[in-house]
């Protein structure tokens, strides 16, 4: 049976029907805008390739035939632990703004080689985006095309390639000094450091601000070695770690998570062991997605303006196709910390 997904399954998952799918999907009017995100958005999480414009021809082979094709690939993001919102939105802005400046591209989300080769006609690919981590061997075979390459909150050595990334290395020491700053010394980072760079970077910010104030970091932490990939699975994980930190009574008094997903976990946990936030621990995360505000108490995070990160890339790119003489470069967005009530003093010890 195969596995690709079709306009009806987009449909089905967004409760609409392929007429609005189709209409959604193809920029044309006719479809109010919170239907039309609402539907692009299930199409990303679902994995579904679309052009993000009407403009582009399709052969019947089903490669792209348009003079200047723009690549937008991203991980597929079914079943991933990291939020496929987070990377819809992204990629919303990336389409958004091909739209705005009347160029053509298409969204794929398969990681292979050879089903990357088979969706694409190379002779008319001018440019190429990357959302996430993204197979080393799909960028290399891209590269081989020689035409401009921007990714989005990945690096790879083996790739000529420009990046984009929001500050996180700032913006997590600023959010682990505010939690210094309210009397907090028992402090943990959460999450795989090294699932991504910017799982690394955030905590290269934690680290700086520990260190910066004098403050202990626990060696060889499991909190920073989580394996999962669902959140079912990191709940699991956290629980176990921070149940030996209770009955060891090593338990922290604040959690800096790499994201929001790991975050509401963390606070799942918290609910789970009957450990009140902010009351007794204090959680932070990082993305803004909307289980941070949905949350109760919301979650004190950082805000990546994640549209505008995709039209930058955009606008890196097209710099990149029109000076090809331009070296590549590191561009880090600044990003805004929002204050909410997952975070409190610390209680003096009686």
């Amino acid at each position: 049976m195969s596995n690709k997904i079709t306009m009806q399954h987009v449909a089905d998952a967004a409760g609409v029907s392929k007429y609005v799918v189709s209409k959604s999907l193809s920029g044309k009017p006719g479809v109010n805008a919170g239907t039309k995100e609402h539907v692009r958005q299930t199409a990303v999480k679902l994995g579904y390739q679309f052009t993000p414009r009407s403009g582009g021809k399709t052969r019947q082979d089903g490669n792209i035939m348009d003079k200047q094709t723009i690549v937008v690939l991203l991980p597929n993001v079914r079943g991933q632990f990291l939020d496929s919102l987070y990377w819809g939105r992204i990629v919303e802005g990336i389409t958004q703004e091909l739209r705005t400046l009347d160029a053509s591209g298409i969204v794929i989300t398969d990681q292979t080689v050879e089903s990357f080769l088979s969706m694409v006609d190379k002779a008319n690919i001018h440019g190429f985006i990357g959302v996430g981590e993204i197979d080393t061997g799909v960028l290399q075979e891209v590269s081989r095309l020689n035409v401009p390459i921007v990714l989005i909150d990945h690096d790879d050595s083996l790739v000529v390639s420009s990046q984009l990334f929001v500050n996180n290395r700032e913006c997590v020491y600023q959010l682990t000094n505010h939690l210094i700053s309210l009397g907090h010394r028992d402090i943990r980072f959460v999450g795989n450091t090294g699932y991504s760079i910017s799982f690394m970077n955030r905590w290269d910010g934690f680290r700086d601000a520990m260190e910066e104030g004098g403050l202990q970091i626990v060696g060889n932490d499991p909190l920073c070695k989580l394996r999962g990939d669902t959140r079912i699975e990191h709940e699991v994980e956290i629980g176990k770690i921070l149940e030996a930190d209770r009955a060891a009574g090593n338990l922290p008094t604040a959690l800096v998570c790499a994201n929001d997903a790991i975050a509401v976990c963390a606070m799942n946990v918290m609910d789970q062991m009957n450990i009140q936030v902010p009351d007794d621990i204090s959680i932070t995360g990082f993305d803004n997605i909307e289980d941070s505000y949905t949350r109760i108490p919301g979650i004190t995070t950082v805000n990546v303006e994640k549209e505008i990160l995709g039209k930058r890339a955009v606008h890196m790119l097209l710099e990149k196709m029109k000076y090809t003489g331009f070296p590549r470069e590191s561009i880090y967005l600044s990003a805004s910390i929002i204050y909410r009530g997952s975070i409190g003093k610390m209680k003096k010890e009686k």
